[in-house]
């Protein structure tokens, strides 16, 4: 109304406030009433901002690759900020009459991609593939070397390479290779499993046939102590035997001792006399010529 208008910012804008040219106000989520006709605003977002960043270089092998990644970053001084961008609004809509904050994010995406690019050319594409933490850093270090971005009061809070991807036939041929080798180790690694099972077999069959044979050697000790106990009581039957008949002999040679001294005759008389005690039925004896010559013979004086 009559050339005031009213203003409102976030409280993450740093706002200046420029009356017939000169600064009248400058701060933070500042807002007010101000006349319009001679006043001019300028609004530095200082909030953390998120630039996604794709960068395509070439290896040192001639490899085309293409490298992802995000920039953290911020404006930490809103005054050199304005002395090097235009970050007037319009007071209506309070929107940049420009893209300051578009041009920062390819100010930094210009210099990530200049320091990507020379790294690239001094790696190979299977070196490449691994530098994710590398090339970050290479990033970062760049950008904080720039005098431009430091100027312009723009802080970088942080580099990420999200990913680094070869070109899709490479890609495709990589992805082969390291399929085949995956496979190659997987077979390796059932044929070792295999050779231990084996192995294992082996040794468990080798623990057994050691097993079998030391039973087989106790067996055959104890077997010949057996034996040998049984020679031992075989050998003491024998000698008790022996022992028994020899006694058992001198025993009848001393019972027949006597009758080794007497006459014939007499023996056969004792024998006679005995016999028919023995018999008190006898009525009659027979005797036979080769009888009555021997017990004739035995009579007979020498």
């Amino acid at each position: 109304m009559l050339g005031w208008q009213f203003i409102k910012s976030r409280a993450t804008d740093y706002v200046f406030l420029y009356s017939g040219g000169k600064l009248a106000h400058e701060g933070p989520g500042l807002s007010g009433a101000l006349f319009a006709p001679f006043a001019t605003v300028a609004v530095v977002p200082t909030d953390a901002r998120d630039d996604v960043f794709a960068i395509e270089g070439v290896s040192a092998d001639f490899q085309t690759i293409t490298i992802q990644g995000l920039i953290s970053h911020r404006i930490n001084d809103p005054a050199a900020a304005i002395r090097r961008q235009d970050f007037s609004v319009n007071m209506n809509s309070m929107l940049h009459r420009g893209e300051p904050m578009k041009q920062v994010s390819e100010r930094l995406k210009a210099i990530a991609q200049t320091a990507a690019r020379e790294m690239l050319a001094q790696a190979t594409l299977d070196g490449a593939l691994t530098k994710s933490n590398d090339l970050s850093a290479a990033i970062m270090t760049a950008i904080r070397a720039d005098d431009g971005v430091s100027a312009a009061g723009v802080s970088v809070d942080r580099v990420l390479v999200l990913s680094i991807r070869p070109a899709p036939e490479i890609r495709k041929a990589l992805e082969a290779d390291i399929r085949e080798q995956l496979l190659r180790e997987a077979d390796s690694a059932v044929f070792e499993r295999r050779r231990a099972a084996a192995n294992d077999e082996h040794v468990l069959k080798m623990r057994n046939e050691e097993n079998a044979v030391a039973l087989a050697r106790v067996a055959l000790a104890n077997a010949m102590v057996l034996e040998g106990e049984k020679l031992k009581l075989a050998e003491a039957r024998t000698a008790t035997l022996k022992a028994e008949a020899e006694a058992s002999s001198e025993s009848e040679r001393l019972r027949l001792q006597p009758w080794v001294d007497l006459a014939p005759a007499t023996i056969a008389a004792i024998g006679l006399k005995d016999w028919a005690s023995v018999n008190s039925s006898l009525t009659s004896l027979t005797l036979s010529g080769d009888a009555l010559e021997r017990i004739a013979q035995s009579f007979e004086v020498k």
